[in-house]
């Protein structure tokens, strides 16, 4: 009787331990508040999106919507022990030596910088890094790169009704590349790998490993830009699908992670008809194993 009450005194504080574990893990209230941006759980993990809405950022004459193709991000993971985050700060160029030295002076870890066009003015580069630790600490390292740029500590992010424009552009787009949302004036299109990445062994949200098209009216042109994420083979492939349509790739890399599969990063720019761009995308798509987001799925699933 006395090893059947120790055996059950065991059992129960393991399951107190757990929930509590799992319970902590899943408010993350906290890490909003210490960033100072809303964000959205995904799976286990959270995720903070920070579009950089202080920038006026041209690219041959154009301006870049913040929302698509200037957003600063944030993931964070519960491991075993304390928690993952991995990120993405937009930057322009004399803000970068302020986040690169913070890094280093901190516990992070620079994985990548890359500029993602040519030609923009003023010049932005993007720099990736990831970190270990509780929640209340990555979250004031995040808050602590995000006050070290010009941005404001914090924004409401207002959402405005669509336009008869919008809808006009947006559904013969929708024919050829599936559903899509309006990121400010950019409609943007977002598939994820089949397989979940993991990093080191550990799953990681699909943030920063969406391959995302965002097609932004322009006049009587439209510029599409955006980022594929694909595995080294298929990078191969759609590399010279796009440069055999005249699709212009800006920058290609990988990043300093254990990532399985392995990931290849490539940023292109377009401009012209957007109907014969999304053509070339989608020409391109079936080269991947690349799938609309499950959220999508589901909304679609739901319609009647």
């Amino acid at each position: 009787m006395k090893w059947f009450g120790l055996s059950l005194f065991i059992i129960l504080t393991g399951a107190v331990f757990t929930w509590a574990h799992w319970a902590d893990n899943r408010d993350w209230k906290k890490v909003e508040k210490l960033v100072g941006y809303p964000g959205q759980v995904e799976g286990d993990g959270f995720q903070i999106s920070v579009p950089r809405l202080d920038l006026n950022v041209l690219v041959h004459g154009f301006p870049v919507e913040p929302r698509a193709g200037l957003t600063s991000w944030f993931a964070f993971q519960p491991l075993l022990h304390g928690n993952l985050m991995i990120g993405e700060m937009v930057l322009v160029d004399w803000e970068v030596l302020r986040i690169e030295a913070l890094l280093e002076s901190d516990q992070l870890t620079l994985t990548a910088i890359y500029r993602p066009f040519n030609g923009e003015n003023p010049g932005v580069e993007k720099v990736d890094f990831m970190g270990k630790g509780s929640r209340v600490f990555l979250a004031q390292e995040a808050r602590a790169l995000l006050a070290a740029t010009s941005m404001p500590i914090s924004s409401h992010l207002e959402e405005n009704p669509l336009s008869a424009a919008q809808t006009v552009f947006s559904l013969p787009l929708e024919k050829i590349l599936g559903p899509a949302q309006w990121t400010g004036t950019a409609l943007s299109f977002l598939f994820v790998p089949r397989e979940a990445v993991t990093n080191d062994g550990t799953e990681i949200p699909s943030i920063g490993f969406e391959t995302s098209f965002h097609f932004q009216m322009d006049g009587k042109q439209t510029k599409v830009y955006g980022q594929w994420v694909l595995p080294p083979e298929e990078a191969i492939q759609v590399t010279e699908s796009l440069m055999k349509n005249h699709i212009d790739i800006t920058n290609t890399h990988s990043v300093l992670l254990k990532l399985s599969p392995e990931e290849v990063f490539i940023d292109f720019l377009a401009e012209g008809d957007p109907i014969e761009i999304a053509k070339v995308l989608k020409a391109a798509l079936g080269r991947t194993k690349l799938a609309a987001p499950a959220s999508v799925n589901a909304a679609e699933t739901q319609q009647p």
